[in-house]
């Protein structure tokens, strides 16, 4: 672990992008490119652009993977065919072997023992003037763009369901992220099944990027603009009402008599705006997203903002029983926007970058927080878009009158695990509806300070029994914006850097294990996996070991299943969940791990997001 240690909260880290201004006591230079020694810090997802005839300008989704060793795109139609005359016959998957077995001695066969043995330099494939060629389509006008590259390598990708591995052409490609340009070498596939089309691994981060598993388009964040509530735009010149969901990842607007064409990759439909307007259009189909109503067309709708075309990748489907025709997740949120809590119609004033300066009252938050109250009872706490008051929801609490006035009095679990009674004075009494909500007053741990904070209390709904707090617009004096990037902006957990393999200390056991921003949740090599129920609990055993020699077995309670998406042709995934401490270096936490036979694998353990999210900036190098 690097002994520099950014000593910023991931509320401050939020401020720095926002404002480009301050620099931090380790002397990290805060602007709006993200810098530290010369390396850009990317967010797990950033916007990546390919230097192309044709798709200059569009950005593409790209997932970042400090656990990839290569970088891989999504490509169509790819073909191969070689300009030396010995191989003039041969083309595709046939020539790749041909040349792959010439390479390892094998004439076009597998050979485990022989390939280990191979070794290849820069110019090894040069001889077999091998090109390659593919399409990448165009997400607007949905335009193939073709794109001939001489073959740089050939990739080797091993298959769980098959001793043969799949081999993959690589070629070199410009790519750009946040305006720094990096040749990159690139494996091209087919990622149709993946969120994003682009995989950035350490081929393009080597000596180039830090990674911060904590946020998503980090990069993008100085560029953000506001965006109220509600808000209204235009596509096609159709009025569209726009709302805000926190909580949904992908974006949904309302389409009629939608027509999908898989063959020709369109989507037809009709528009239909909030003053019944009819519009018939036709869109490239981006891919088919799963949802828990089915399957539903993506694609990138032409969004009209201060004269100018934003576009906005969206799913389709009948929002007719809905006040807003567009319902925007955080895919298109966290690209664009910081998102207002009380206002409405602000995007179309907003057209410069957002400067928290403009606004020093405002409280910038996350969509999932933790709040202390009274330095000592932690709660989970959410924004809102409606609640003026503060609110803490409990299973129940007891108001007692007497001649001193009125108290109330409910239970919260202390900084010890240990649910401690609380009584507190009633302020005042509010009326919501037909209930009365009791107001009390407690410090809350807010911007590094404790805050007295006035707010209701109200019963959660029945069988929900976790303690939350809603962050009420009266909280602050000014406004309550959200930045949906990321998670626990009021919480002070420092940033530090990390290396990809570190030690780590695991229930005791001190081992190294390999930090990997692509996982969203860590796993732990498991052996010996028996599931059984305990008074009435779903329980697993299992024996962990690495290769140093090291082993222990384990008795946990099942907190959750993971399932893990399966490539073409293998099944897919079903990991039992449970719960461990680990601690690296000075932080130290509870996290969810997902048990799995990582015996082939040299690292006996991952962290991924779920860790990682705490303020680990994770050096691939």
């Amino acid at each position: 672990m690097k002994k520099i240690t950014v000593i910023l909260s991931l509320f401050s880290l939020s401020c720095w992008a926002l404002t480009s201004w301050a620099k931090s006591p380790s002397g990290m230079t805060q602007d709006p490119m993200y810098h530290f020694d010369d390396k850009m810090i990317l967010g797990r997802v950033e916007n990546v652009y390919y230097n192309i005839s044709g798709l200059s300008g569009v950005p593409f989704p790209g997932k970042v993977d400090s656990g990839a060793d290569t970088t891989s795109i999504h490509a169509e139609d790819i073909h191969l065919y070689s300009l030396n005359p010995e191989y003039k016959n041969l083309t595709d998957n046939k020539l790749l072997w041909a040349v792959f077995g010439n390479l390892i001695g094998t004439q076009g066969q597998w050979d485990e023992d022989l390939f280990s043995k191979a070794k290849w330099s820069d110019d090894s494939f040069k001889p077999y003037k091998v090109h390659v060629t593919f399409n990448i389509t165009h997400p607007y006008t949905g335009k193939k763009i073709k794109v001939d590259r001489d073959l740089e390598r050939i990739g080797v990708i091993r298959s769980r369901s098959s001793s043969t591995p799949i081999l993959r052409p690589v070629i070199n490609l410009p790519l750009t992220i946040s305006g720094k340009t990096i040749m990159t070498e690139v494996n091209l596939t087919n990622r149709n099944h993946f969120s994003a089309p682009i995989l950035i691994g350490k081929t393009y981060l080597k000596d180039h990027a830090l990674v911060m598993a904590g946020y998503e388009y980090l990069q993008e964040q100085p560029k953000a603009t506001l965006i109220g509530k509600k808000e209204t735009v235009h596509i096609y010149g159709v009025p569209y009402q726009v709302s805000i969901s926190l909580s949904s990842k992908y974006s949904n607007a309302h389409a009629l008599d939608i027509k999908i064409d898989r063959k020709n990759s369109k989507v037809s439909f009709v528009l239909e705006g909030e003053n019944k307007e009819h519009k018939p259009i036709t869109l490239p189909l981006v891919r088919m997203l799963k949802t828990s109503k089915g399957e539903r067309p993506l694609v990138y709708l032409p969004v009209k903002i201060n004269q100018k075309i934003n576009y906005w990748l969206v799913y389709l489907s009948d929002r007719g029983n809905f006040k807003s025709q567009i319902r925007l997740g955080q895919n298109v949120i966290d690209q664009h926007y910081v998102v207002d809590t009380e206002k409405e119609n602000i995007l179309a004033k907003s057209g410069a970058p957002f400067n928290k300066e403009q606004h020093p009252d405002s409280l910038i938050i996350s969509p999932n927080e933790k709040i202390t109250i009274d330095d000592k009872f932690e709660v989970p706490a959410y924004p809102t878009f409606t609640v003026k008051t503060p609110l803490l929801k409990l299973p129940s609490y007891k108001t007692i009158k007497n001649s001193a006035g009125e108290k109330v009095v409910f239970s919260l679990k202390n900084d010890k695990g240990e649910f401690e009674s609380i009584t507190k004075d009633v302020i005042k009494n509010i009326k919501v509806g037909e209930r009365i909500r009791p107001v009390v007053s407690g410090n809350i741990f807010i911007n590094n300070k404790n805050t007295p904070v006035d707010f209701a209390l109200a019963k959660l709904k029945p069988g929900k029994i976790e303690p939350s707090f809603i962050l009420g617009h009266k909280m602050i004096k000014g406004s309550i914006l959200v930045n949906s990037r990321t998670e626990n902006l009021l919480s002070p957990h420092p940033l530090f850097i990390a290396d990809h393999i570190e030690l780590a200390t695991v229930e005791g056991l001190i081992f190294p294990v390999k930090l990997d921003t692509g996982a969203d949740m860590s796993s732990i090599n498991a052996q010996n996996i028996k599931l059984f129920q305990k008074n009435g609990k779903e329980m697993v055993s299992f024996l962990y070991r690495n290769n140093m020699g090291q082993q222990k077995e384990f008795t946990r309670d099942v907190v959750g299943i993971k399932r893990i998406k399966a490539k073409k042709g293998e099944k897919p995934n079903v990991r039992p969940v449970v719960e461990m401490q680990v601690r690296l270096g000075k932080l130290d936490k509870k996290i969810r791990v997902n048990l799995q036979d990582r015996d082939r694998f040299h690292y006996s353990m991952i962290l991924g997001k779920n860790f990682l999210k705490y303020g680990v900036i994770v050096n691939s190098d």
